[in-house]
């Protein structure tokens, strides 16, 4: 999946109709794109595309930057009786689904090991 579908189902789950926040949505995912690669080429693989079976953890991850946007920093906040609490973006939360692409032959070996 490119970044352009990328682009359009994050702005249909977000409600964004228009384009004027195209240019900070690429760069959201963008990051959100580096980020997957990065948990993926952990082991030495070296995966220059996030495969599409994982595209919904950039989706998903994108959409949880984005509704950060102006609470950066922030772990929790409450007003009244609404509390809201922002959870760190954590991708071995997507373990299931991204350890499948990584070299694990590097990451764990049989045997018994000593330390």
């Amino acid at each position: 999946m490119g970044d352009t579908e990328i682009l359009k189902s994050i702005k249909l789950r977000i409600g964004i109709d228009d384009n004027l926040q195209d240019e900070l949505l690429m760069d959201i995912i963008a990051d959100a794109n580096a980020m997957v690669l990065g948990y993926i080429n952990q082991d030495g693989n070296l995966a220059f595309v996030v495969p599409a079976d994982a595209s919904w953890v950039i989706k998903d991850v994108a959409v949880k930057m984005f509704n950060r946007i102006g609470d950066e920093g922030k772990t929790s906040s409450g007003e009244g009786n609404v509390s809201n609490a922002w959870e760190t973006i954590d991708l071995s939360q997507y373990a299931d689904a991204l350890d499948k692409h990584r070299n694990s032959n590097l990451r764990r070996r049989p045997g018994m090991r000593f330390v």
